[in-house]
């Protein structure tokens, strides 16, 4: 009996949703020609239902490895002969070259008495994705070149294995009882104070003045990312602009900060491989600064509230040990 009865309701959901699929159609107009990756572009919606609903749409439905939407608006609705035709905006990102699939968004019909009666799916279709990029002596250079990263790989390896030794000398010495050796290799600097005068060397250095701006922005990125590596544990070094920020949402900031960190990241990309010219470098680093203490104030109340839950534990825990 109970079997039959998830037969029924499953069936009666296959119903509801075939019968919104014949409710409501849509009109998808994608952007003309192809798209730049990281740039936003925008998607036009037409929606035509029965005019006793209205409908909303399932922005979580829209998410997807290679693109991000950042906003849906409502551009204007219109009633005729008992049907409704609705007509939205989706703003989005790509992140990733080549061919890709927008995705088919989830719409949810609504009365005017309480949650959804249905729900229709949107069309996907497929966008072609190319890269910024700037002519330079007659070639043209990708924002991801091949073996662009190389050098970093060398460099980062150099690193690791001096630390791997430094480690390994400081262990050894304090063994051997060293006098002083604890205070040598102590660093009371917190990740932030560590990235803040990173950035202020940088910002006193003669790159941005020398015109030297992929040495200034490769400084301005590497400065974020070792901090994100250090405060937060993420493999920042060697992670694309894309995975990075993917993973900037692991570091429990706000929304508005990581969509600014994301945008931060793209625009040191496009100067260092595609060789567009910034604005204002000066504007660029203040915007980093800024970045850094939003992220290093979201770690510090995380800290927080960690220790206060510790303490509250052990408060619970010495009062249930009272006799």
């Amino acid at each position: 009996m109970k079997r039959t009865a998830l037969i029924f309701f499953a069936a009666a959901l296959l119903a509801a949703a075939a019968r919104a699929e014949e409710t409501v159609s849509f009109k998808v107009t994608p952007p003309a020609g192809k798209i730049k990756m990281a740039e936003i572009f925008k998607v036009e919606v037409e929606a035509s239902f029965p005019g006793n609903y209205s409908l909303k749409p399932d922005t979580a439905s829209a998410d997807s490895p290679d693109f991000e939407v950042i906003a849906f608006s409502k551009l204007g609705s219109t009633a005729a002969g008992g049907a409704r035709t609705d007509t939205f905006e989706i703003a989005a990102k790509a992140f990733a070259l080549g061919q890709s699939t927008f995705p088919a968004v989830s719409w949810g019909l609504y009365t005017s008495s309480g949650p959804a009666a249905a729900e229709a799916k949107s069309p996907s279709f497929v966008l072609d994705i190319i890269p910024v990029f700037a002519k330079t002596d007659g070639d043209i250079r990708d924002i991801y070149p091949p073996f662009r990263f190389l050098p970093w790989l060398w460099i980062l390896a150099g690193l690791a294995a001096a630390a791997a030794a430094g480690i390994y000398i400081y262990r050894r010495a304090l063994r051997e009882g060293v006098p002083g050796s604890r205070a040598l290799w102590k660093d009371a600097r917190t990740p932030y104070q560590r990235a803040h005068e990173r950035l202020e060397k940088l910002s006193a250095s003669p790159l941005a003045a020398a015109g030297k701006l992929k040495e200034y922005y490769t400084g301005l990125s590497a400065v974020l990312r070792f901090y994100l590596q250090e405060e937060f544990s993420i493999d920042a070094a060697l992670m694309t602009t894309a995975d990075l920020a993917r993973d900037l949402k692991k570091t429990g900031a706000e929304l508005k900060t990581t969509l600014r960190a994301r945008d931060f990241m793209n625009r040191t990309d496009l100067v260092k491989f595609a060789k567009m010219t910034p604005e204002d470098p000066a504007a660029d680093a203040g915007n980093l600064e800024e970045l850094l203490g939003e992220f290093a104030r979201t770690a510090e109340n995380a800290r927080a509230a960690k220790a206060a839950a510790e303490a509250a534990a052990r408060l619970a825990a010495k009062a249930g040990g009272r006799p």
